[in-house]
């Protein structure tokens, strides 16, 4: 269902869900933020990271490395290129240790903070680490939904935005 939004509907509904977490008390206090760049009609992110920027906050972005994602400081000075995936990346100049609030794609979302990803277990594996302090999903109002199926290995995000607003878990 997401993928038959158009470009306009993407740029709207994102609009929305991006205003949502940047009001909140946990992007307000972050001293990091860790983002991702949205590909195909998942929820943009720009706003976010330009608002980080203004805000003279962190901002640090995925890198796949091997079987694992780490993230890595946005900055003027370094130029992201293409990864694994065809996802732009920042190249491996400054690892983020740690991750005051963390926005996370996929591709459904529960009520209890449940997600379901692309299957990779990228940020399941990042949020056992314990290296990031709050995390939480971007997701069209549609793709939240009351519960879904999930394993010890799978983490539960701590709040989900949608147009509809922020659902903490």
């Amino acid at each position: 269902m997401r993928n038959k939004l158009n470009s306009p509907e993407v740029a709207k509904r994102s609009k929305a869900i991006q205003e949502f977490v940047i009001n909140t008390e946990e992007f307000q206090q972050a001293k990091v933020v860790g983002a991702y760049f949205a590909i195909g009609s998942e929820v943009m992110t720009e706003l976010i990271i330009g608002r980080a920027k203004i805000l003279n906050k962190k901002i640090a972005l995925p890198r796949v490395e091997e079987d694992k994602i780490a993230f890595y400081e946005l900055s003027l000075t370094n130029t992201l290129v293409k990864g694994k995936f065809g996802i732009m990346e920042p190249p491996p100049y400054k690892p983020m240790d740690k991750i005051d609030i963390l926005v996370v794609p996929g591709i459904a979302f529960d009520k209890n903070g449940n997600r379901l990803g692309y299957g990779k277990g990228f940020y399941d594996r990042l949020l056992a680490d314990k290296r990031t302090k709050f995390s939480i999903g971007l997701a069209y109002s549609f793709q939240l939904v009351e519960s879904l199926p999930y394993d010890l290995y799978d983490k539960r995000l701590n709040a989900i935005a949608s147009e509809d607003g922020i659902h903490y878990v």
